[in-house]
């Protein structure tokens, strides 16, 4: 389970719980302290895990309403697709005992949707694609306009979050026909998790559009020309282009190295989270002659280490400086 899921989670649980303290006049305090510390996820494995029922079970079977005990709640609801058969077959040996006639949650039409290691090939660099397409407005597709829920591009264009990763799974999948069959979405799907995860921000429909200012590192700030070097850095960190970028070069290369000094940083600390050392510049258009709506593609930016990224910037910066000396 995703962090944004898990806590999706913890919220319903945490609901659950107070609908049995003021329906029962129970106060499950022991179980909210376990998911303040822990979370759901960890929670409901501990507690249906047990070789034994918990004391909140009892509580609850004594009072007639399993339906409120993590066995039932996990089984009983859409959060079961998050736990393992092994799990859920304890909690239903746990309810069985009890006399408690559950029933499993069924997803509609679950047997046409597609499983996680196929949705999974939507990567960043497709779901940038799809964004772009969503943007120029050359795309059609059978997921119709958006109910409940807006992503937000880096222009803070709102776009159908369904629509956008159908298409991008459609093109990780060499074009094959997908439709809202077969998939979810919603906010603890796996479908939002991923745009989440490819850097796009997922809001309600009729909210305030998200806002960010890139943080500047101590060397990369100066009086003159940071107008140029902040708008530099947002476009940079556009939602989706980073990770799209990596994506991209990731699938072309077979792994992330430096375009300019050709670090391979995994080789060179012997672990996969050295990756972070490879970052993303837009090289190929200088900011200053960015018009507003400036439109950014893969191939306009590329992987640098750190160190190279790092010169770049201060070379952008003695750029604008000499620029600014010869405007006085």
């Amino acid at each position: 389970m995703d962090k944004h899921s898990n806590e999706r989670f913890t919220a319903f649980l945490r609901e659950k719980a107070a609908e049995a303290k003021r329906e029962l006049k129970y106060d499950p305090r022991q179980f909210l302290s376990m998911l303040s510390a822990e979370g759901g996820y960890s929670t409901v494995a501990k507690l249906v895990g047990g070789k034994n029922p918990s004391d909140g079970f009892v509580k609850l079977w004594e009072s007639g309403r399993l339906d409120l005990s993590v066995e039932a709640l996990v089984l009983e609801t859409e959060w079961i697709r998050f736990f393992d058969e092994q799990l859920l077959k304890e909690a239903e040996r746990k309810l069985k005992g009890a006399g408690y006639r559950y029933a499993r949650y069924v997803a509609a039409e679950s047997s046409e949707r597609l499983p996680a290691d196929v949705l999974k090939r939507a990567t960043p660099e497709y779901i940038w694609r799809s964004v772009q397409m969503f943007q120029d407005g050359d795309v059609s597709h059978p997921f119709g306009p958006s109910t409940t829920y807006d992503l937000i591009d880096e222009n803070g264009a709102r776009f159908p979050p369904k629509a956008v990763f159908g298409i991008a799974l459609s093109l990780a999948l060499d074009g094959a026909t997908i439709e809202p069959k077969h998939f979810s979405g919603d906010k603890a799907s796996l479908c939002f998790a991923l745009l989440r995860d490819a850097g796009y921000q997922i809001v309600p429909k009729n909210s305030d559009s998200p806002s960010a200012v890139p943080a500047l590192m101590p060397e990369q700030e100066w009086t003159e020309g940071d107008r140029k070097l902040v708008s530099h850095l947002t476009r940079e960190r556009a939602p989706g282009l980073a990770k799209a970028k990596k994506a991209e070069f990731r699938r072309l290369h077979g792994k992330l190295t430096c375009e300019r000094c050709k670090l391979d940083p995994v080789a060179v600390f012997g672990t996969e989270h050295a990756e972070a050392c490879i970052e993303v510049h837009h090289s190929t258009t200088h900011v200053s002659q960015m018009r507003p709506q400036h439109r950014t593609k893969l191939d306009d930016v590329e992987c640098l280490c750190a160190n190279c990224h790092r010169l770049v910037h201060r070379l952008l910066r003695e750029e604008d400086k000499v620029s600014v000396r010869e405007d006085m």
